[in-house]
């Protein structure tokens, strides 16, 4: 009988070395290789950034910025954090149990904000983290809100970023007690706005423009986040999405920019590759949010939800930073003489919790009952396999507060242990038929052998015999790349889910783990941190990679070795290569691989057991012990 598929047990094994190499390759070369490589990128984007700014800034002075104000003189450059903040009397202090900080009162600019929850680093005494800062200073990113004036068919500014607004001495902004500021725009308009925000994140800016005067007028509101440039700490992570994000358009398609997609649209401006008025990207749609994402945080206007809004991204070089942009134009609202109208938007500001975003994308209580957001929760870079990374994250997220119900600290390092039992059950049948396959296998390495030496100097003989004995013994040797090939998915949904997904930020596990997002903090070449001396990234090889690597080892034990010599090096060289490859990824990840190993050699050995095959495990327990295990234990 006749090989149909044309692939024998040489060539299959081929490949399966093949996808595994490759796969090192691809790891090896984005933490070894990609990750310096745009290190070095951002540094040369400053370079070009400040060296195209000569050429901008002759004509910024008298370009519009198109988001409804008219720029400043050129700066003379950033002001420190405490300049900026300036006396408490020009601002309204922000005081909530997940955050503090403050509202400038030029412009009603929300601009000065940490997020009490979260700290820079592990270490609990470090600073609480900064989302938002003024935007005169070194990195600034604030956001606000204006109204623009139609009248005789001329548009002009009714308020901005720099309009001055007077409110109440000693207002404070807190869930109980909203804070309401007044601008008098001159000719008989005023406006009135008031500030609330939720338990969370969610700032509700409600509006109330006033005409006084004896004609009526066209008012539209318009809002922007922005930010000037990004910090020496930022780090461009290629797994996650960084930059401009919102919601928008005909259908709210999701829309995304990155920062490095940014950067090069700010400097084809400035060279005349792109027009003045052009945009990153455009939509015209009803409702839907914008705004600018971290790693982890999120800055987002959400106008709205009735109301038709064109929303855009943009980014200019300014004052040696580019200036990125997510910004709106509401629709014209009529409003007669001695009436007013009133308008609703909110801004959120702080961390992409899973439930937090769901609970405000369904316009749930929890949420304050807002009006629904709509893919809120897609502020969370899910990637283009979310039907993985959606519900393995669901499966974590689950097993993690159900364990943090029980008091346990270290919750989300055991939902990873529990998920990888799952896993493994949902996977048994098809991994229990590969095991026989590869048991069976084991146990025909004799007379392949035999087969092979008979026919040494006739390989097409050979391979022909071979086929004949899997017939024979009804293996398929295939179904040992089963295993490998279901891991591959698996692999990709945990690591995103483990780098996107604030839940697992600073979360620790037993023992010298305090960050699964982070890699194993420890290392071989100082001893584990016996030695008192830092060492350089490459060279952190933790413990965790090195059980990763002693557990693949052992799970290649129990497998059928190849008989090609050089695929046998090759294959007792991989754990070295692993192990080190896995030592710059999050500690949650080899944790997960290296339980995953450890049950997936308790399943094969079982199975071997009962299919009568002798593994190497065996016979170390026999030259220990001096006796070999029968099937039966």
């Amino acid at each position: 009988m006749q090989n149909r598929s044309g692939i024998g047990p040489g060539e299959m094994r081929n490949m399966v070395i093949a996808i595994v190499l490759s796969l090192a390759i691809l790891l090896g070369f984005e933490f070894f290789f990609n990750g310096p490589q745009r290190a070095k990128l951002q540094a040369e984007q400053r370079a070009q950034a400040e060296e195209v700014l000569r050429e901008q800034q002759a004509a910024q002075a008298q370009t519009p910025t198109g988001d409804g104000e008219t720029p400043a003189p050129a700066s003379t450059g950033p002001v420190t954090r405490e300049q900026a903040l300036g006396a408490a009397s020009t601002r309204i202090a922000i005081d909530t149990q997940e955050v503090d900080g403050s509202i400038s009162l030029q412009g009603a600019r929300i601009d000065d904000l940490n997020l009490r929850q979260y700290r820079e680093t592990i270490d609990p005494t470090s600073p609480e983290v900064t989302l938002l800062s003024p935007i005169n200073t070194q990195f600034g990113h604030d956001a606000f809100f204006g109204w623009e004036l139609q009248q005789n068919e001329a548009v002009s500014t009714l308020s901005d970023s720099r309009s001055q607004w007077s409110t109440t001495e000693g207002a404070r902004l807190t869930p109980q007690t909203p804070v309401t500021l007044t601008f008098d725009a001159g000719n008989g308009r005023t406006i009135e706005r008031t500030i609330s925000i939720d338990e969370h994140f969610m700032f509700t800016i409600t509006d109330t423009v006033r005409n006084t005067s004896d004609a009526a007028v066209q008012v539209r509101p318009f809002g922007t986040v922005r930010r000037d440039g990004m910090p020496d700490h930022f780090k461009n992570n290629a797994i996650v999405h960084q930059g401009l994000i919102g919601a928008f358009g005909p259908n709210n398609t999701l829309h995304q920019t990155r920062f490095n997609d940014a950067d090069k649209h700010a400097r084809d401006r400035v060279r005349g590759r792109v027009g003045e008025d052009e945009r990153i990207q455009e939509a015209q749609g009803q409702g839907g949010w914008f705004g600018i994402t971290e790693h982890y945080w999120l800055a987002a206007i959400i106008p709205a939800q009735s109301e038709r809004v064109s929303t855009y991204f943009d980014s200019r070089t300014e004052d040696g930073a580019n200036d990125y942009r997510a910004a709106y134009r509401g629709e014209w609202h009529d409003v007669p003489a001695g009436g007013e109208i009133t308008y609703t938007q909110r801004f959120f500001a702080g961390a992409k919790r899973y439930e937090l975003l769901r609970d405000y994308q369904a316009g749930g209580e929890a949420a304050g009952g807002g009006a629904a957001i709509p893919r809120f929760d897609d502020a969370i870079d899910w990637g283009n396999f979310w039907f993985l990374t959606r519900p393995f994250f669901a499966m974590l997220h689950y097993f993690g507060q159900t364990f943090a119900g029980w008091g346990i600290v270290f919750n989300f390092g055991l939902a990873i242990l529990a998920s990888t039992v799952v896993i493994k059950l949902l996977m048994f049948p098809l991994v229990y038929q590969s095991f026989k396959a590869m048991a069976k296998m084991r146990g025909l390495q004799p007379k392949m052998k035999e087969v092979q030496e008979r026919y040494a100097a006739d390989k097409q003989r050979q391979q022909q015999e071979i086929l004949k004995l899997y017939q024979t013994e009804k293996i398929n040797p295939v179904a040992g790349c089963v295993p490998i090939l279901l891991q591959i998915p698996v692999f990709y949904a945990l690591y995103k889910t483990l780098t996107v997904t604030i839940e697992m930020r600073h979360e620790p596990f037993v023992g010298w783990i305090r960050d699964l997002s982070a890699q194993d903090p420890t290392s071989i070449f100082n001893l584990f941190g016996l030695l008192p001396f830092d060492l350089p990234t490459f060279l952190m090889i933790g413990l965790w990679p090195i059980f990763y690597g002693i557990s693949m080892w052992a799970l290649q034990a129990l497998s059928p070795p190849p008989t090609d010599p050089i695929q046998a090096q090759i294959f007792r060289f991989l754990p070295i290569l692993f192990t080190v490859m896995f030592a710059a990824f999050p500690a949650g990840l080899v944790i997960y691989w290296t339980w995953s190993n450890s049950l997936s050699i308790l399943q094969q050995y079982v199975i071997m057991r009962r299919q009568g095959v002798e593994t190497q495990l065996d016979k170390f327990l026999a030259k220990r012990f001096g006796r070999e295990p029968t099937a039966a234990e």
